[in-house]
């Protein structure tokens, strides 16, 4: 069978297994949760200034919420569900080994995973991002739209690849792990401004967000420390962190040795 048609099949079979009461409720809850936030937030606003309320005033303080919503804790929950779980669900599943049997079986199943996790948060993500965009209103809707568009689909394709890692490498206690890292190293670093905050996906984020929207508040305390840096740097870093932890996590899965049958 032809590589790119397994990856394909198995997307499609994720997806449809996917399509269940609780999943799909799960799903709804990343789309409405932002919205929600973001439409209350505007009416407490309308409420409070009555006539003097402009929307063009709160364009930087709705879009900053509106990205600590949907790229980061939209993404990261719909990831967490979605693509760490890709190696424990086929180990309780009893179907491991007969995806190791086949010729790359591992990668191309791992692979993947990895895109219909992306695929399946990303289509939430796109959503709430476009509605909170639409709620928030004001003559930068458009820019804002292709900003947190393009944010969305950048931390969805490197959350991914680690959430997969740790997938990949604590399978037994997979959530427990990425809740972990998600605490110490994406929102507990973000607190320090120090250099090891710059290898965390979150502040090449919120730098492109600073970058693109011409944004300076909204910069981390590190950047400022040590220095803005360009938007090039930021992609190329986000790309080596994708590239890297997914490849390291087609290695290891390769390489390494899973149960296949429950014990006792």
């Amino acid at each position: 069978m032809n590589r790119l048609t397994m990856i394909w099949d198995i997307m499609k079979f994720e997806l449809r297994r996917s399509l269940t009461p609780g999943r799909m409720a799960m799903w709804l809850v990343l789309v409405v949760f932002p919205i929600a936030i973001v439409a209350t937030m505007r009416a407490i606003a309308e409420v409070t200034l009555g006539e003097k309320y402009e929307p063009s005033d709160f364009v930087e303080p709705f879009g900053f919420t509106v990205y600590f919503l949907v790229p980061e804790v939209t993404c990261l929950l719909g990831l967490l569900l979605w693509a760490t779980p890709a190696i424990s669900t086929e180990v309780e599943g009893q179907t491991w080994i007969y995806l190791a049997m086949r010729q790359s079986g591992r990668r191309m199943v791992l692979f993947g995973k990895y895109l219909t996790a992306v695929a399946w948060t990303t289509s939430a993500a796109l959503i709430a991002a476009s509605a909170c965009v639409l709620v928030i209103g004001g003559p930068e809707m458009h820019r804002m739209w292709c900003v947190m568009s393009a944010l969305v689909l950048l931390s969805c394709f490197a959350h991914a690849a680690v959430f997969l890692l740790i997938g990949v490498v604590f399978y037994r206690r997979t959530m427990v792990s990425a809740v972990a890292y998600t605490m110490v190293v994406e929102y507990g670093l973000s607190f320090i401004p120090a250099l090891v905050n710059k290898f965390t996906i979150n502040y090449r984020l919120r730098g492109l967000l600073a970058n693109w929207m011409e944004w300076e508040n909204v910069r981390t305390n590190a950047e400022n420390i040590f220095g803005i840096e360009p938007v090039s740097t930021h992609l190329l870093v986000l790309t080596a962190i994708t590239v890297t932890m997914l490849g390291i996590s087609l290695y290891y899965v390769e390489h390494a040795e899973y149960p296949t049958q429950q014990e006792g």
